[in-house]
């Protein structure tokens, strides 16, 4: 117990840390996805999303990203997700806009505790990151690969009205092959937000985001307030579902 006090000390006070020792550059950000999951019967499923992002409100981008998993539901409390994802990255060049290709597979495990009226949720993912280069400000073939791991988890609390619930959370962002240099912190994401529950197939969901991102590179850390809406909508293929 004591030890665990101290990891969880350590992950938050991790960001905070090395933001008082870095140059900060706050900014802000606007998320849009749409997430679909396809259940195929009790157990399979098939969890896709869509997402565009911004900084500077609109002014510029920052991502593009679609992403797909098969997931596998081994009992009611525990899942397991195996997918592939691309992304677009935003790079500025002066004024020309460079965007960077990345190769996502990944691999999850989640895990859901129901505390009373409360629902618990634990996420740990890894990913392996191939991310196109910039050399000599262009697009470049050569591609850095960086092995990461996320741990998620998310409070959801019921609100009196039966469609609306309070959501919660942290995500923790780390390099593991890293640990003994700048780049092992990614970063830290806090959120908090509103799920709108419009029918029995699709949600509407409103958060706030705050990021401390970490960019090595240029001893900079990222301070980005996110504002971010999300369409959830699930499609249930067997009547036993």
């Amino acid at each position: 117990m004591i030890a665990r006090k101290y990891i969880t000390g350590a992950i938050l006070f991790l960001p905070l840390a090395i933001k008082c020792q870095h140059i900060t550059q706050h900014t802000n950000m606007l998320w849009a996805g749409y997430y679909n999951t396809t259940r195929f019967n009790e157990k399979w499923s098939l969890a896709s999303d869509a997402q565009i992002r911004t900084k500077d409100w609109t002014n510029k981008w920052s991502q593009i990203l679609v992403r797909s998993g098969a997931g596998y539901t081994i009992n009611n409390r525990v899942s397991v997700t195996v997918g592939m994802a691309f992304f677009k990255n935003a790079q500025y060049v002066g004024k020309e806009l460079l965007m960077k290709n990345e190769w996502r597979p990944w691999q999850e495990v989640a895990y859901q505790l129901p505390l009373h009226k409360i629902n618990f949720i634990q996420r740990l993912r890894t990913e392996e990151r191939f991310m196109q280069l910039v050399k000599n400000n262009e697009l470049s073939r050569d591609y850095q690969y960086i092995f990461r791991s996320r741990y998620k988890f998310e409070f959801q609390f019921p609100l009196k009205a039966s469609k609306l619930m309070l959501l919660a959370g942290n995500e923790i962002m780390v390099n593991p092959h890293y640990i003994q240099s700048s780049l092992f912190f990614d970063q830290n994401r806090t959120s908090v937000g509103i799920n709108f529950k419009m029918n029995s197939k699709s949600a509407l969901q409103c958060q706030y985001v705050k990021i401390f991102q970490w960019r090595s590179t240029t001893s900079v850390m990222d301070d980005q307030n996110v504002f971010r809406v999300n369409f959830i909508h699930q499609i249930n293929c067997s009547k036993k579902v």
